[in-house]
């Protein structure tokens, strides 16, 4: 389905499950889309209304002609919010998905907040210049396997041809011009480190321990009130593939 959001972006969403009252919002990583989260989607429903969308620039909704930045996107995600009518929602982000939801917890009540492969602040820009230039040259899948010569992929998720086929098949679902934009608005975002202590909500920090980005485990544990810590052994920064069904239970587990 399609929300037309009062800023003028078309997001496109799905939505099941019948408990308006636990609401989990899942907003996908970089270069995704609402079927990076189809092994968890269905887990899910048997207590939570559970939303999945795909972000500006990104699948099925609007690609506008700019750099999208964390802050618009989590306008777009208060604004489809509104639309759905979700209240105390429980904000699931992934990679950049986790400075979406940073962002809007800092402004809007959550209910709870569940961190994965988490950022806090802009990545390195190096690596996304030659990123964004294969994107633009060579399609979406010769990017996956460029990243896969360079060793930035776990073993978990190149030796298991599911996990490695349904990540290049969400890559696939968007266009070279959304990933240079959304890149673009990632690599422009603030550091986050010294707000971190303004939210107030129960939140779980998920790495895989072979995910680079487990680094930024202590500066969420400094800032942070509420914070629980969660490391997969053998796994790196695509859980949502890798790991799905153990994924699942770790967060169920930290809704009960």
């Amino acid at each position: 389905m399609f929300a037309y959001l009062s800023n003028g972006i078309r997001i496109y969403y799905e939505e099941k499950g019948e408990n308006k009252e636990n609401n989990v919002i899942l907003i996908h990583h970089l270069a995704g889309s609402v079927n990076s989260w189809k092994y968890m989607f269905p887990q899910m429903l048997e207590k939570y209304r559970v939303i999945v969308y795909d972000l500006r620039g990104h699948g099925r909704s609007s690609i506008p002609p700019s750099a999208y930045k964390i802050e618009d996107h989590a306008e777009d995600l208060k604004n489809l919010i509104e639309e759905l009518n979700v209240k105390d929602p429980i904000l699931v982000g992934h990679s950049i998905g986790t400075l979406i939801a940073i962002e809007y917890a800092l402004h809007n009540y959550v209910k709870k907040l569940i961190l994965i492969g988490a950022l806090y602040k802009a990545p390195n820009p190096e690596p996304y210049q030659k990123y964004v230039s294969i994107a633009m040259n060579l399609g979406m899948s010769a990017l996956a396997e460029y990243r896969r010569s360079q060793g930035e992929f776990s073993d978990a998720l190149i030796n298991n041809p599911t996990a490695w086929r349904d990540l290049v098949s969400v890559y696939n679902e968007n266009t070279p011009i959304g990933y240079k934009y959304s890149v673009e608005g990632l690599l422009s975002a603030r550091d986050y480190s010294n707000d971190l202590s303004k939210i107030d909500e129960e939140t779980l920090l998920i790495y895989g321990d072979n995910d680079k980005l487990s680094a930024n485990i202590q500066v969420f544990q400094n800032n942070l009130k509420r914070i629980n810590v969660k490391v997969l052994n053998g796994y790196g920064h695509f859980l949502n593939f890798e790991a799905p069904l153990v994924l699942t239970n770790l967060i169920l587990d930290f809704l009960r």
